[in-house]
């Protein structure tokens, strides 16, 4: 069965949507490899309101009654358990991490099996993601912060030069701050203007110091190979760019841990709501997930309000999309998806369709083919489990 939107129980291990309002049937989303789409991410548009977050809890709760984890990152609380339908509480068996309060215990400088250069890796690594969110870090700028990382390292034992040393434990994160702060106070140095200006620009990581080790322990075994569960990550309450850098660090860490794993079958689902907070760019985590996850066995849902939040390569690097009501004034968004059928609705049917969705119903677009469906919200689904 090829067609993601198998009908009835025909695929049985299908995820379940809801009714086809054209038809009455049931559609069912099929993520899974060989007999579902050919990818498992997923992208949600809609505006305020629309149901996105009911939506995915109903589907992070399917996956989980299919033995399937799944990680929110939350930057709104809009998925705190104190808000959560009982229905999520009981299937969904969620943990909430408060990663803006409790801080968690994860090193950005741990090297992975897929760091053919050691610590030259960690330090490229880590300075790219301080540069995409800092647009106010340059070349200069860059490449002292990645080889403030480099030293740090080799003090720490783990020289690039010698790969033997690569397993040492990694200097914790906050050392880079006084790295940083040697090399802006040492008048032999002819960067160190530069060191200042590069530590004054990350200065809001090491304030809020949220990757400490007193932080909360994160397992990414348990996150990973759990009876299905979902684990939602709390980042509200940090800085915007701080969002983003935790963000970014986080997804990197849990990328080098499934990585280590090697090739596998889809074993979790990773859920970034708001994505305009993040970055889609060549060399961003998101992007090695939206390439490279399906290998590894991640799927990725993505949600924002508006279409634009997503670059051209959400767009063409996920199988399935769910459209609920948007204002598409250019029609651009009707043009991308009209782009993606091989028949069906017309270019018109379906602006007028996406900008007059009633609450809780989405386009949804598959396989070249696009549907109607109300979705079954979680408390209309405790019957099925």
């Amino acid at each position: 069965e090829k067609n993601q939107f198998s009908k009835n129980k025909k695929v049985k291990s299908g995820i379940l949507l809801g009714k086809n309002i054209e038809t009455g049937e049931k559609e069912f989303w099929n993520p899974f490899p060989k007999s579902g789409a050919i990818n498992p991410h997923a992208l949600i548009v809609g505006e305020s309101g629309a149901g996105k977050t009911e939506t995915i809890r109903s589907i992070v709760t399917e996956l989980a009654q299919k033995g399937i984890n799944s990680i929110i990152f939350d930057y709104g609380q809009g998925f705190s358990l104190k808000d959560a339908p009982s229905e999520f509480l009981e299937f969904a068996h969620p943990i909430e991490i408060k990663a803006s309060r409790e801080g968690v215990n994860i090193n950005p400088l741990k090297l992975f099996p897929f760091d053919i250069n050691g610590p030259i890796n960690v330090a490229q690594r880590v300075a790219d993601t301080f540069q995409r969110v800092y647009s106010q870090i340059g070349v200069q700028q860059h490449s002292v912060l990645r080889q403030a990382i480099i030293d740090l390292m080799s003090d720490s034992g783990i020289r690039a030069d010698a790969e033997n040393t690569w397993s040492y434990d990694p200097p914790w994160f906050n050392d880079l701050e006084n790295q940083l702060s040697l090399y802006a106070n040492n008048p032999m140095n002819p960067q160190r203007r530069i060191a200042a200006s590069v530590a004054s620009h990350i200065s809001t990581v090491f304030v809020f110091n949220t990757f400490r080790k007193g932080g909360k322990k994160l397992s990414w075994k348990n996150i990973i190979e759990g009876n299905g569960r979902v684990y939602i990550i709390q980042l509200k309450g940090l800085e915007h760019s701080l969002e983003r850098v935790v963000t970014e660090f986080l997804l990197w860490n849990m990328i080098g841990y499934i990585e280590s794993l090697g090739p596998g079958p889809l074993r979790l689902f990773a859920v970034l709501d708001e994505a305009h907070k993040l970055a889609f760019d060549a060399g961003s985590p998101i992007e090695k997930l939206l390439r490279e996850g399906r290998k590894f066995g991640i799927g990725s849902i993505l949600a924002s309000q508006q279409p634009e939040d997503f670059s051209s390569v959400a767009f063409s690097n996920t199988a399935t999309k769910l459209i609920f009501q948007v204002g598409d004034e250019d029609s651009k968004i009707s043009r991308q998806i009209y782009r993606k059928l091989s028949g069906g609705h017309s270019f018109e049917e379906i602006r007028e369709i996406i900008t007059k969705l009633p609450r809780g119903a989405a386009y949804v677009v598959s396989e070249n083919m696009g549907r109607i469906i109300k979705i079954r919200q979680i408390s209309e689904r405790k019957q099925l489990w």
